[in-house]
């Protein structure tokens, strides 16, 4: 297998790419989000189209031309813009959208700073989780998305509290996406006779994974 098939280079991976928009990202949004949001970060624009879609005002911004281009293509009001310098007043949105973001950036507190600045209500945040994520290379597992070229921060919980608490108090975060067993057995390479008692373990809560693929976090204002 060649480098470039495990170090992806994502620079401009969404150009082509359509459907990307996670289900449970956007049940996240609308769980918590005030109408008028700030999708910072938001590549093409896909979270976007499906919030305003579902009554929501949603503004983007990257640093990425060809991704804004696109976005504007798809209808969405969006602009090129550094994430630690928002062109926008103070409190124009309700809510600011981080995800998959902050493992991205060389100054991810500054660029809270600027979300808190721009903010009413809340701040909403995801990123990949790495709290156990040496128990996934022990299963022979891994997360696609951490092998990208320009992931920089690789948070675990305690990680991204600490950061958080650098500026808020009222926060929490939490880890979602569990990573089911039948994944991890799979794999290891067990067979499948030995897979199954484990499996019916797990179902009658004998033994449960405690995996997760990402940590959501929640910044009240």
């Amino acid at each position: 297998m060649e480098k470039k098939e495990i170090f992806r280079d994502t620079k401009n991976w969404y150009v082509n790419i359509e459907k990307y928009a996670s289900p449970n990202l956007i049940n996240f949004a609308t769980g918590y989000a005030g109408n008028r949001i700030l999708d910072l970060g938001c590549a093409t624009g896909e979270y976007c189209v499906k919030l305003e879609n579902l009554g929501f005002k949603c503004i983007g911004i990257d640093i990425n031309p060809q991704y804004i281009e696109k976005a504007r293509q798809n209808g969405v009001e969006a602009y090129v813009m550094e994430a630690d310098n928002l062109k926008f007043p103070d409190y124009f949105f309700d809510t600011v959208l981080l995800f998959e973001v902050l493992e991205h950036i060389n100054n991810p507190l500054k660029v809270l700073k600027e979300a808190k600045r721009v903010s009413r209500k809340n701040i909403l945040i995801t990123v990949p989780n790495c709290t156990q994520f040496s128990d996934l290379r022990a299963s022979g597992l891994t997360y696609e998305h951490m092998l990208e070229k320009d992931h920089i921060n690789f948070f675990t919980k305690n990680d991204l509290e600490n950061l958080i608490s650098k500026e808020f108090k009222n926060f929490e975060v939490k880890e979602k996406e569990p990573v089911w067993l039948n994944q991890l057995l799979i794999a290891s390479g067990l067979p499948g006779w030995l897979r199954f008692p484990i499996l019916l373990f797990n179902k009658i809560k004998l033994y449960k994974t405690k995996l997760y693929n990402r940590l959501y976090a929640v910044i009240e204002l």
